[in-house]
């Protein structure tokens, strides 16, 4: 019982990881009507600013809020420089350019800053709390801690605020959002700087443990996805609900499913993704339709 409390644990604060990854991507797709699949490595790039700038001198936490709000502009430079100029029913250029993003900025990110691993400062310490057997690192209580003031922040932004409405309404219907005077493309560009800045917050908890490399966030990126349709990409609770789910059965299935263990345990994750698809197409507290902008 208590190993498999541990496991549950353990999963549950990776899947915090994927969740913020997976709020991101449904921001964006909310928004847009697009996957954007380089949200991982638009991630990667805010870990390596941020440890740039702890390099430079920087203490670690300044150095982390400039990275998410340098991870914001480069979403907003993104949306207005290339997305914008793509018709939003163009589903198949939309789903070229999200690939050609990925793969032009990990390769920029590999130019800038190397292949090599680096390593980067754990902002929460290096000690450890024990409840009786079950061991919890101060990363991981931070880091959970982290995406969930995210994630609350998120949450009281689309809800509670004037800005958020408009963002919703924008995505809602944009025809609709200019007759009452508002900008479609900046409330969009908008969207695309809060999208990359949570995404930033997965990115900046993962680098510690993981490692600072260009493709540090690929497989992460997978586990978004899988998150995001489990949850549903139209519901902001289902893909965070979605992306702890994740956590918790790749965590379970490395450890109780033979043959499954290290990178192979997201089989069995998938295997549950893909079996939700088929009997609840839009995800778990997905709409069955959603407007696009």
């Amino acid at each position: 019982m208590i190993e498999l409390l541990q496991i549950v644990l353990d999963g549950l604060m990776t899947g915090m990881v994927y969740a913020a990854l997976a709020l991101a991507l449904a921001v964006v797709f909310q928004g847009t009507g697009m996957i954007n699949l380089a949200q991982g490595e638009m991630a990667v790039v805010a870990a390596y600013v941020a440890w740039a700038a702890i390099m430079a001198g920087i203490p670690v936490w300044p150095a982390m809020i400039i990275a998410i709000g340098g991870s914001a502009l480069l979403g907003v430079v993104t949306y207005q420089g290339i997305v914008r100029w793509i018709p939003p029913k163009r589903e198949d250029s939309l789903m070229t350019l999200s690939v050609t993003l990925l793969l032009g900025i990990h390769a920029a990110v590999a130019m800038l800053w190397g292949t090599d691993p680096r390593s980067f400062p754990n902002p929460f310490g290096s000690w450890v709390v024990m409840f009786g057997d079950v061991r919890v690192t101060s990363q991981q209580i931070g880091g959970v801690c982290l995406v969930l003031v995210t994630m609350i922040a998120m949450s009281l932004l689309f809800t509670r605020t004037s800005f958020g409405l408009r963002l919703r309404a924008v995505a809602q219907n944009g025809d609709s959002a200019a007759l009452l005077g508002l900008r479609p493309g900046l409330w969009r560009s908008a969207g695309w700087a809060v999208a990359c800045a949570v995404g930033a917050v997965a990115g900046l908890v993962a680098a510690p443990t993981s490692g600072l490399t260009p493709g540090m966030m690929l497989v992460p990126l997978l586990m978004a996805l899988a998150a995001a349709n489990l949850g549903g990409l139209s519901s902001r609770v289902g893909v965070v609900i979605g992306g702890l789910l994740i956590g918790i059965l790749t965590a379970l299935g490395g450890r109780y499913v033979p043959g499954l263990g290290g990178d192979l345990n997201v089989v069995f994750a998938f295997v549950v993704v893909i079996v939700v698809i088929l009997v609840k197409p839009a995800g778990l507290f997905g709409r069955g339709s959603v407007v696009r902008a």
